[in-house]
């Protein structure tokens, strides 16, 4: 007589890391570092055993040890112009795959926020982000994102308001210390 297993639909589940180059990654992850790694993730029989291991009951699933089941998805994310990011050495870097979200990408955020103020914001975004990629010593990676525009429905569209008080003090600390800057 054979049994006839049930199969089991696993909910995904999403671990959200925010600014990852922020932490420690080896206090963030400690010993699930090793567990997360393609080669043994999901994988019953490769588990990781803790210094806590005699800690948990002979009853528990993970009693000789954890995994990181196929079900649970680590984001995490980073801003790659903080200097904290050259700390991503290439152990965490192979472990997760790698996707960059553009300024533009994001600016879906306005159509509930400031829906009266998105084309211009827009525009103006477009060309400041055009200007930076043009200026020596920026690049890309120095772009103005669109959650800075989101302060103008507390400024009731006024963008030279935006710029005064947000904009123009993130460009003189992106510029300080560049030889020329004004």
């Amino acid at each position: 007589m054979s049994v006839k297993a049930n199969k089991i639909d696993q909910k995904p589940f999403v671990f959200i890391i925010d600014e990852i180059n922020r932490g420690e990654v080896s206090k963030i992850f400690g010993e699930l570092f090793y567990a997360i790694d393609p080669g043994y993730r999901g994988n019953t029989k490769v588990k990781v055993k803790t210094q806590y291991q005699n800690l948990i009951s002979e009853t528990d699933i993970f009693h000789n040890g954890f995994f990181v089941p196929d079900n649970v998805y680590i984001l995490a994310t980073m801003n790659d112009i903080d200097r904290s990011v050259e700390s991503m050495d290439f152990a965490i870097r192979r472990r997760f795959t790698w996707k960059e979200i553009e300024a533009k990408d994001a600016v879906g955020m306005w159509d509930k926020t400031i829906p009266e103020y998105k084309d211009e914001a827009l525009k103006v975004m477009t060309r400041l982000n055009e200007a930076i990629e043009k200026t020596e010593s920026l690049s890309k990676a120095f772009h103005i994102g669109p959650a800075y525009f989101l302060k103008l429905k507390d400024y009731n569209g006024e963008f030279q308001k935006l710029w005064d008080l947000h904009i123009m003090p993130l460009l003189k600390e992106y510029l300080r210390g560049i030889f020329d800057a004004e």
